[in-house]
């Protein structure tokens, strides 16, 4: 039987209602639902609340990263990043600072353990390897950090598109060994080295005109209590995944939501969410 996650405060952009009012709607009633309190991020330029807000530590601190990634990093894109230190003051929350560039997204934290994908490697290149390891698991405080392969086509290399934790030895990942056997082998092999066994979860973005679009992603999926609230791309898989997470959920409620307006932007509802349980 799988763990309850702990039933925590979620907040959105105040840009995802401005820009996807229906998918905000329903985001929040599936929240209300699960029984967490829904609350929203105030001066915000993207919707994506994951990756510029402060990340919580295996012991409950929330650590600000510098949010400054590579494909933002041209003047054009300048306007479309969020300070997560001034929006988390404003909420009058306490947090700390690391000067390591690292997206929010690129970290998958549960049971004690955090996983990154190697683009962390690539955002602080001044950094030696070890060192930079060492910095990033006294700064999320834990033991280590164990790095998977980012995917090749994904500029933003963020691992909440890679992998979720359902125990402390299990890690769903997308399963793309039919298409992507190289990856399927060094995602599995890299999070074997970790101690995790894989299971795969159903995944198909092959029909997306570019790798921009998550549609076809179900892996970035929310788990909020004893609720899971999945994406679904009208398309065959989504039967096939919500069939497999009722499997090795067993006793949880799966509410289905339609992703396909967020997911062509590049995430579905983890990526647009932000949690915190102070």
């Amino acid at each position: 039987m799988i763990a309850a996650s702990p039933v925590a405060r979620f907040y959105l952009a105040d840009t995802l209602a401005q820009r996807h009012p229906a998918t905000a709607k329903a985001l929040i009633d599936a929240l209300l639902k699960s029984g967490a309190t829904v609350a929203t991020l105030p001066g915000t330029r993207d919707i994506w609340a994951r990756d510029f807000m402060p990340v919580l530590t295996a012991r409950g601190h929330l650590m600000q990263f510098r949010y400054f990634p590579d494909y933002l990093r041209p003047k054009r894109w300048h306007t479309t990043i969020t300070d997560g230190a001034t929006v988390v003051h404003q909420l009058g929350l306490p947090f700390q600072r690391s000067p390591l560039i690292v997206d929010g997204g690129n970290v998958v934290s549960q049971f004690g353990r955090v996983l990154m994908s190697d683009k962390v490697l690539c955002e602080n290149p001044t950094v030696p390897r070890s060192h930079l390891l060492r910095m990033l698991a006294d700064a999320l405080e834990v033991d280590r950090i164990d790095l998977i392969p980012a995917h090749p086509d994904d500029f933003t290399g963020h691992a909440d598109g890679l992998v979720q934790l359902l125990d402390e030895r299990t890690a769903l990942i997308n399963d793309c060994r039919r298409h992507e056997p190289i990856i399927w082998q060094h995602l599995q092999k890299a999070l074997r080295r970790a101690g995790f066994d894989c299971v795969p979860l159903p995944y198909n973005p092959y029909q997306n005109a570019n790798y921009t679009s998550a549609v076809g992603e179900y892996i970035n999926f929310l788990s909020v209590g004893k609720t899971l609230i999945i994406p679904i791309y009208h398309q065959a898989e989504d039967e096939l995944v919500m069939r497999r997470l009722q499997e090795l959920y067993t006793d949880f409620e799966i509410i289905p939501l339609d992703g396909r307006a967020v997911a062509k932007q590049g995430g579905v509802f983890h990526c647009v969410t932000w949690d915190n349980p102070m």
